[in-house]
């Protein structure tokens, strides 16, 4: 469920886990079968959008405006281990998840909805890799 832009928090986390179980964790919070689509997808996204960093966040792309948020960076810069925007992340925000951009569930489970919506990504994620370059190990990188 959609949460207000005004609520997303700027915690840095400090919770352990790996992008196995945090991709493995948000199927499940977003309501997703754990198919080898999202897993490998995800895990290919992931590494290309933050190396895997849950605290990653992208201060030089065209994003990279707004009055500056409680961890000092401007309000839309790409953030967390998918690299969501505020408003991204506010608007695909999956319900029993954080409110914190950099908590990689929360991050990943939104991403995956916004796929889902965007892209009209299938929801067993058969065809991420197909209509979303970045998820595709097979092609070159690109934003998503």
């Amino acid at each position: 469920m959609p949460i207000n832009v005004h609520d997303v928090v700027y915690a840095k986390y400090t919770g352990g886990g790996n992008i196995d179980s945090w991709i493995a964790d948000a199927c499940s919070a977003a309501g997703l079968e754990q198919t080898a689509g999202w897993l490998e997808g995800y895990k290919t996204l992931c590494m290309r959008e933050s190396s895997n960093r849950p605290n990653a966040i992208n201060t030089s792309d065209v994003n990279a405006h707004g009055g500056t948020v409680a961890d000092g960076h401007p309000l839309n810069c790409s953030r967390g281990i998918a690299q969501c925007i505020p408003s991204t992340f506010a608007a695909h925000h999956v319900d029993g998840t954080s409110n914190s951009i950099y908590d990689p569930v929360a991050n990943v489970a939104a991403s995956m909805h916004y796929v889902l919506q965007r892209y009209r990504v299938s929801p067993d994620g058969s065809d991420l890799a197909e209509k979303v370059q970045q998820a595709d190990p097979t092609r070159s990188p690109r934003g998503y």
